[in-house]
């Protein structure tokens, strides 16, 4: 795809206005937004893609189409995504512009876009999309207790290793709530994640600070990652330091065992591995092992079409064997995890694509944020624990909205 250059005097801005431009102008047009922050990024990017609707269907590396990648936990057809075509791309300092073509609803679309762009700042508080009506119930304290004692009971009569269990969280938002500025409060506060904002008309508006890489692409390979075991990061204790429990321990080796059993199972040679070890994110550390081939670039983009439809839902947010897992979780988890614990991220931008798993994440409402959270259970597992478990990983979206989590039992 080529690409134009566009001067609006977008250097003349610092980097907060000159993301919120884009933003607000997607928004105006009923335009499809996304913003993110590389992990150790200097500056976020964005796409904007003025397609009605957003296409909807199963991610192809092959076509080496630059997109941003949008995928629920599950999806019909199996493994399908919305893709927002970059028909602008903000690389951190330049827009850069594919004009569209073809349809009279995408040209109005980048019109309009192009028009709001080129106003002065509003004065009007910022907008985003909402979805329509998600079956989103939240689990209360010994709701979510019974939950795990039930998927461990599944894992001992079952036999099979693990299953994730997960709820969401309701939260106010904050007076003069800003997607734009929350987005970039999560990419001050936690430099080593994937930091997103998506904004897709009819579908909702989600943000996120993400640790777990599901698939890298660059230039010479593909890497991908074994993230689990939680615990709340020690205060003053280098990360080499921190000790582990034999149950995070066990759930660890099970993740990584699985991207083994899928690298063996393509016949791919030579992968390399380092870890397990500890990982920061945010108030929390998990264990991570990280695997990498290094292969041609047509065999590495049929490898990575292989990952999304062999390794999502990962382990890590399902359970394995996956099968079993999922077939527990859409029974008794009791509510739509929607896009969480699916996968995001830019595809073929500046020749790398960097997909991630949907942690850490909410989704905005009218008036309430839903923050979304999991844990890992084993036959090893303590119900409390895991409940204390997840009130932590809550705190990563918690901090932004200046808000503690409220339990009523």
């Amino acid at each position: 795809m080529t690409y134009q250059n566009i001067d609006l005097q977008f250097t003349q801005l610092d980097i907060e206005r000159r993301i919120g431009k884009i933003y607000d102008a997607a928004i105006a047009s009923n335009s499809a937004v996304a913003l993110w922050r590389l992990p150790g990024g200097a500056q976020p990017q964005a796409v904007v893609d003025f397609n009605d609707p957003v296409q909807f269907a199963p991610v192809n590396f092959l076509e080496r189409r630059p997109a941003f990648i949008f995928a629920p936990f599950v999806s019909e057809p199996p493994g399908a995504a919305f893709q927002l075509q970059a028909d602008l791309w903000f690389d951190g300092e330049r827009l850069q512009v594919h004009r569209p073509n073809g349809s009279p609803v995408r040209a109005a679309r980048s019109a309009h876009f192009f028009a709001m762009l080129t106003t002065k700042d509003q004065a009007a508080a910022r907008g985003w999309y909402c979805a329509d009506a998600v079956r989103n119930h939240a689990a209360t304290e010994s709701e979510f207790i019974a939950l795990v004692r039930k998927a461990i009971d599944f894992i001992r009569t079952s036999g099979i290793a693990k299953v994730v269990v997960s709820r969401t969280v309701p939260v106010p938002l904050p007076p003069h709530f800003d997607p734009v500025r929350t987005f970039l409060s999560l990419c001050m506060r936690y430099p080593h994640a994937f930091v997103s904002l998506t904004a897709i008309p009819n579908v909702g508006t989600w943000l996120g600070a993400t640790p777990e890489v599901l698939l890298t692409l660059d230039n010479d390979g593909l890497t991908t990652m074994a993230l689990a075991g939680t615990q709340q990061r020690p205060a003053d204790l280098p990360l080499e330091q921190v000790k582990w429990g034999r149950k995070e321990i066990v759930e660890q080796e099970m993740v990584a065992d699985y991207v083994r059993t899928f690298f063996a199972s393509t016949g791919v040679a030579d992968v390399e591995e380092h870890g397990p070890q500890t990982v920061a994110a945010g108030s929390v550390v998990h264990l991570q092992t990280l695997f990498r081939v290094n292969l041609p670039e047509a065999k590495r983009l049929a490898l990575a079409n292989r990952v999304l439809d062999e390794l999502h839902p990962t382990s890590a947010v399902c359970g394995m064997p996956k099968q079993k897992a999922l077939a527990f979780i859409l029974a008794h988890e009791g509510y739509d995890r929607s896009f969480y614990s699916g996968f995001l991220g830019p595809v073929h931008i500046q020749n790398r694509s960097s997909l991630y798993v949907n942690l850490r994440c909410m989704r905005l409402g009218v008036d309430q944020a839903h923050l979304y959270v999991g844990a890992g259970i084993t036959t090893d597992s303590d119900p409390a624990a895991e409940w204390r478990e997840t009130a932590l990983k809550a705190e990563t979206m918690l901090a932004v909205l200046g808000a503690e989590e409220k339990v009523a039992d």
